[in-house]
């Protein structure tokens, strides 16, 4: 059910039955001491989406996500998605300025059951502008993060901060659907040029080793789990790389060596609404709920 005539170029549908990466039986033998292959990671090039939070028009609640980069002349597709029971339905969505100057015609969204797409592409320069979506006769703008884009070939999100209400700061999650673990990277923020649209290699939101991620999962009714590190020690990614840096890390997994069940979590069609909230250094930090779906179907 993917709105495209063409199958190689798929909207991030997020839906149930999108079309998975399946490991063959050569893979799964050379599964690495922490759960899964990654050996079909190799010529996959992941769909970059970004949710930017929720925002509320006519009594509901909608997640907005993007597909890829913002920028003059080219299409990028934003996905919103109604949270909870609710017959709202998006009626427009634009790109606009600070002083309301809209940088594209207003598009209606293609859509389905709770969620829909909406295709803008600004004419002009988008530095400064923001996502525009309009439900009845209410309209609402959420940032667009601009040059934010996951590094992994995760799900990014923007998080807040209870003590800075204008602070951003980005999450990325990383959902293995073959083993069912978790793998999650905070970042401070992207260095954008006025050359580079996409931003350059984020810097690491380092936290203490000791900070827990709590994640939970909105769709499926008393489902949580938390993400720590994977050592004390070097804390090493799934590469090997080290990322402890003074008894800091931005790096965390689930299960880990926790003994908690992935088993729930396996399935490379799985979908979830999710938010993560943690604290550090006595700060409260938090993301608004966010479509996650296994990095397979990316």
């Amino acid at each position: 059910r993917v709105h495209s005539e063409n199958p190689s170029t798929m909207s991030h549908e997020h839906d149930a039955d999108m079309t998975s990466s399946l490991e063959g039986k050569d893979d799964q033998l050379q599964k690495k001491d922490h759960g899964h292959s990654h050996e079909h990671e190799h010529g996959h090039t992941s769909v970059k989406i970004v949710a930017l939070g929720t925002v509320t028009l006519g009594g509901a609640t909608f997640t907005i996500d993007r597909e890829g980069q913002v920028e003059a002349g080219k299409e990028t597709e934003f996905g919103v998605e109604l949270v909870g029971a609710s017959t709202a339905v998006p009626s427009a969505a634009w790109l606009a300025n600070p002083d309301g100057e809209k940088l594209c015609d207003p598009v209606s969204g293609e859509g389905h059951d709770q969620h829909w797409h909406f295709k803008v592409e600004p004419l002009m320069p988008v530095k400064k502008s923001k996502f525009v979506l309009r439900v009845g006769e209410e309209e609402a703008t959420i940032d667009f993060a601009r040059g934010a884009a996951p590094m992994n070939d995760g799900i990014l999100s923007v998080f807040k901060a209870a003590h800075a209400p204008e602070w951003r700061g980005y999450l990325e999650l990383k959902l293995h659907g073959d083993a069912g673990d978790l793998e999650l990277w905070l970042y401070k923020g992207y260095a954008v040029s006025d050359w580079s649209i996409a931003g350059g290699m984020p810097t690491p939101f380092d936290v203490p080793k000791e900070t827990v991620m709590r994640l939970t999962f909105l769709s499926h009714a008393g489902k949580a789990v938390e993400l720590r590190v994977r050592n004390a020690d070097q804390n090493e990614d799934e590469s090997g790389a080290p990322t402890m840096r003074g008894g800091s890390t931005n790096y965390f997994i689930f299960p880990g060596e926790s003994g908690a069940d992935a088993e729930w979590l396996v399935g490379e069609k799985a979908r979830y609404l999710v938010s993560i909230a943690f604290e550090a250094e006595g700060k409260s930090y938090a993301c608004d709920p966010f479509v996650l779906v296994p990095h397979e179907a990316l």
